[in-house]
């Protein structure tokens, strides 16, 4: 199923980010971030979700428009973003043990 991009939730690799500083970026506590996320690590953790997703690798976090890291897309469903992104922290920080 195809989501609607406007209305969708972005996931910037910089909210699970456990390098930067919540100044930084970063939502989650440090013990829900990894160093360095991939864009296919965090679309991992919203098929791991059940949720409809799409990768953006050509666009970059407005406050570090200098590096394009991409986001991810992920339907606004049932969860709120504030659910959503401790339950992805979750399955980034067990994927990378």
């Amino acid at each position: 199923m195809a989501i609607d991009e406007e209305t969708a939730i972005t996931l910037w690799p910089e909210y699970f980010d456990s390098t930067r500083t919540r100044a930084q970026g970063r939502r989650l506590p440090l013990e829900l971030c990894v160093k360095n996320p991939s864009l296919d690590m965090i679309a991992k953790g919203a098929i791991l979700l059940d949720l409809d997703y799409s990768v953006h690798e050509d666009m970059c976090y407005p406050a570090d428009w200098a590096a394009r890291k991409g986001c991810v897309k992920v339907e606004k469903g049932k969860m709120k973003k504030s659910a959503i992104l401790p339950k992805i922290g979750e399955t980034l920080v067990n994927n990378q043990r």
